[in-house]
């Protein structure tokens, strides 16, 4: 999807959400992307800031909180990273996640 494009999140009744692009992205968001993208090359090998941050980088107190929310959860302890997000995974699955 194209920087800025509306990206519609499921189908009818479900509303519109255009992605920040990381690259004009400033500020915080800037910080952050870096930050989360450092992390996903690194665990996943992850070339680009994933959607889901992109979302939340209109509202960069929200973005700020939900990645220090991920650090604490999901970057410490004894599972390594990748262990973490396969258990949220599978939770999501469980749970009937979309996502």
């Amino acid at each position: 999807m194209g920087a800025g494009r509306p990206v519609t999140a499921g189908g009818p009744g479900r509303g519109t959400i255009r992605f920040v692009d990381p690259a004009t992205a400033g500020g915080k968001a800037r910080e952050i992307f870096d930050a989360v993208l450092r992390r996903e090359a690194k665990v996943f090998g992850a070339t680009a800031v994933s959607n889901i941050w992109r979302c939340m980088a209109h509202a960069p107190g929200y973005l700020e909180a939900s990645w220090n929310r991920s650090r604490a959860l999901m970057q410490r302890g004894a599972f390594t990273p990748l262990e973490r997000e396969l258990i949220a995974t599978a939770v999501s699955a469980a749970n009937g996640c979309h996502y």
